[in-house]
């Protein structure tokens, strides 16, 4: 399984000079053009009235709930698989208060269906983001995607993911990764590598070894948190 890493620029002032600079840059590494490439991005939030210890107020409002949020993907290189991660703050929790319980799953597509007829009372959806762009391949160990992020036909983001074909050990993949990325010269911007603990692993030695679910994590994670710089 190929390692992969996704970089969010967050400060593109100007997308269409951004992301053709991006490209212009990857061209000087002589890259094969592989084809088009596309992303959705859906979060919901648990509906309140469901949520775990809420109760109705005398004003009507739903109070002392904590709320659960489901991040769903889904990208055109993984065309028939669904990522979804289940995450719930355990504000509860004394001394603890950003402790977050996570769940990462990959279902097949059809899930996406089920969640929004079969769910709905379930999951109000919160944000919808999507992205289109173009793949590269960089010899015979990279391929790397670059995409405009859009939220409602606006432009908010440019993410980037660079794809190791060689490796699927994740932290000597993370350096080779990292150094591919400083000779493409992106712009300042923010990595995620999905290793944050939250992919369950039936032994510790699993957890260096990457995952397609750490592919999805990735996204959730760079558009959960929306960094600056």
């Amino acid at each position: 399984m190929p390692v992969t890493g996704v970089v969010l620029i967050h400060n593109a002032s100007t997308n269409a000079t951004t992301i053709s600079s991006i490209n212009d840059k990857i061209t000087r590494l002589f890259p094969r053009i592989i084809g088009k490439w596309s992303l959705e991005y859906k979060l919901y939030r648990e509906n309140p009235i469901l949520d775990h210890g809420a109760r109705p107020s005398s004003q009507g409002q739903v109070t002392g709930a904590v709320s659960r949020f489901l991040s769903q993907l889904v990208l055109s290189h993984h065309r028939d698989e669904l990522f979804c991660l289940v995450d719930e703050p355990q504000s509860n929790i004394p001394g603890h208060s950003n402790f977050e319980k996570k769940v990462m799953a990959v279902f097949d597509k059809g899930m996406d269906m089920i969640i929004t007829s079969k769910l709905a009372s379930l999951w109000i959806l919160r944000q919808s983001m999507r992205a289109e762009g173009v793949a590269y391949a960089v010899g015979e160990e990279f391929v790397i995607r670059t995409a405009n992020v859009t939220q409602t036909g606006s432009f908010r983001y440019i993410v980037v993911e660079i794809e190791y074909l060689f490796s699927d050990d994740l932290e000597s993949s993370k350096i080779v990764i990292s150094d591919f990325a400083s000779k493409c010269d992106l712009p300042n911007g923010k990595f995620y590598f999905g290793d944050s603990g939250h992919i369950y692993r039936s032994n510790a030695d699993e957890y260096q070894t990457f995952r397609k679910a750490d592919t999805g994590l990735q996204y959730m994670e760079a558009f959960r948190a929306r960094p600056n710089g």
